[in-house]
């Protein structure tokens, strides 16, 4: 996917109780492009990270693994996942509206550039924790009621809801200036961020809904697959 591909369909002066939550984002891209005529500048970001992420996909994941023990970890190691720090997507518009800049960027990171595995495995070496990662079958993880993406986060197998999380591309903004750190850097500097009680209570939701396992559904689904 790429900045030519369609949109949601939403008018630009529809209101948050006539379409659902992404296509209002195209909405008021609508708006916007119509109310600047040739002046807008439009960054459409990918899965962002980085310390002070509230949504707390990634602090989740760093919470869960500093309490050391064992870890349900979702599917297989290498499923390649595509992030991108909150600095850097801040860094490149600050820069395009410097140049002013106009037009649509999709800002998703670099292809490939973390896996389910390598992200997991910086997380142990950032809290320093004695963690076993337990890769548990993605389907067997569903049969027992464990949500993608929003109780396991960035847990996204091959079903129609996420399929494509990973495609996007980001190339356009690459060859304009756009600069991604490694992602083990971004997770180093979350954790320490968390670990300093940078973050707000109560946490953590995707609009309404929890992110993150309960402790004892995941103890329960653990227990389960270790004698599956």
């Amino acid at each position: 996917m790429d900045e030519s591909f369609p949109r949601h369909a939403c008018a630009p002066d529809a209101s948050p109780d006539d379409v659902p939550y992404n296509a209002l984002k195209a909405g008021c891209e609508r708006a916007v492009e119509e109310g600047f005529p040739e002046r807008a500048l439009i960054v459409n970001p990918g899965i962002i990270v980085g310390p002070g992420e509230n949504v707390g996909r990634l602090p989740w994941w760093l919470e869960t693994i500093a309490r050391d023990g064992r870890v349900l970890a979702p599917g297989f190691p290498d499923r390649a996942m595509q992030l991108i720090d909150a600095r850097d997507i801040a860094n490149f518009m600050l820069d395009r509206l410097a140049e002013g800049g106009t037009g649509r960027y999709l800002t998703t990171g670099v292809r490939e550039n973390t896996s389910m595995g390598e992200l997991l495995g910086a997380c142990v070496d950032a809290t320093g924790a004695e963690t076993e990662l337990v890769w548990a079958d993605e389907q067997f993880l569903q049969d027992h009621g464990v949500a993608p993406w929003t109780e396991v986060p960035l847990w996204a197998p091959e079903i129609p809801e996420v399929v494509g999380t990973w495609t996007a591309s980001s190339a356009k903004a690459l060859a304009t200036g756009l600069r991604c750190r490694p992602v083990a850097e971004t997770v180093a500097d979350t954790w320490r961020v968390l670990s300093e009680g940078g973050y707000p209570r109560p946490k953590y939701l995707q609009g309404k809904i929890p992110v993150g396992l309960d402790k004892d559904k995941h103890d329960a689904v653990l227990a389960a697959w270790s004698q599956a």
